[in-house]
């Protein structure tokens, strides 16, 4: 398999402001590590433990179309089986969703397509025959171009905007393939690595909804596809994910540009990226300092404001305030 990882188009996107934004924010994410404190580590954990509640979460809610609550993924997430009170369907949706989260956590290292089919036979994803096989050739022309994105995996502002380009591409491209948006992988949605694919198929004229359920398991590859090649991790919800969908939606039977979903999906990794940063330099310490200081200059204020119109008796020795 010959790889040619020289797209015009995802240098354009790369370009892009918005693509240029989140990976300015990403870049000042990755330049924190190695984390070198107890503080910072501790807090990466709990960024990292707090993101697989979130994905699943958002997940399950795409799955099942029902009000999943955070609590629910918690409660999961923790070891739960049933939640009294709740629905059991949303009880093992979250399973299901914890499972094939831990599955594909091995994506990121291997690079095992089979993982990804797995999931999203766990998922119950709807796939045909033929679509699955239109997802999994996919799946592997998006792994041969890895090596060639990811680099040395710099932390510069560019590579890692042309980095974010490649797994923009490589979701619309699997959009495409699982929703039936487009009519062939020949689409320049991604770089000429492989040639000889076949053509997509699928089932056409799906709803959104029915869409987002076929493309739910997307929302856990993407988080790993993004660990593969070097970049930060990304949770999307429910609403941000059937965002995209939509704008896919919107093509009408055509492919959807590249273009178009990274004005989606940029400024979303963004404040994931940014939200991810503030967590891991987060000091409990000093914020607790900070904040007692801002409160006692609040203090201060208010009480010049309550006296400022008391004449001053300029035989009283100054008092501090």
């Amino acid at each position: 398999m010959a790889v040619v990882f020289d797209n015009d188009q995802l240098k354009h996107v790369a370009t892009m402001q918005q693509v240029q934004q989140a990976a300015q924010a990403g870049s000042a994410l990755i330049a924190l590590w190695p984390l070198s404190t107890a503080q910072r580590l501790g807090n990466d954990a709990k960024y990292t433990e707090n993101l697989q509640v979130r994905v699943t979460w958002a997940a399950a809610r795409v799955l099942t179309g029902q009000d999943v609550t955070l609590a629910d993924a918690e409660f999961v997430y923790e070891g739960a089986t049933d939640i009294p009170g709740r629905p059991q369907e949303v009880v093992d949706a979250l399973l299901a969703v914890n499972d094939a989260y831990e599955r594909l956590e091995d994506y990121s290292r291997t690079g095992d397509v089979s993982l990804v089919m797995t999931a999203a036979e766990e998922l119950n994803s709807g796939w045909s025959e033929s679509a699955a096989k239109a997802v999994a050739a996919t799946l592997e022309r998006i792994e041969a171009c890895v090596p060639d994105c990811r680099g040395d995996g710099s932390s510069e502002v560019g590579a890692v905007s042309r980095r974010l380009a490649f797994v923009i591409a490589a979701s619309t491209a699997l959009l495409v393939e699982v929703s039936d948006y487009g009519k062939s992988v020949d689409d320049p949605l991604l770089p000429d690595c492989v040639e000889g694919e076949p053509k997509s198929s699928g089932v056409a004229d799906i709803s959104c909804q029915q869409a987002g359920r076929r493309a739910a398991v997307l929302m856990l590859y993407l988080n790993e596809l993004c660990e593969r090649v070097i970049l930060p991790r990304l949770a999307l919800t429910d609403v941000q994910f059937c965002q995209i969908v939509e704008e896919c939606a919107e093509f009408e039977g055509a492919s959807p540009s590249v273009e178009a979903v990274a004005e989606v999906l940029a400024p979303l990794a963004q404040a994931e990226w940014v939200r991810h940063h503030d967590e891991i330099v987060f000091d409990p310490v000093a914020a607790k300092k900070a904040a007692s200081e801002k409160e006692e200059q609040r203090k201060k204020a208010a009480l010049a404001e309550k006296f400022k119109d008391v004449p001053e008796d300029k035989n009283k020795p100054p008092v501090e305030l």
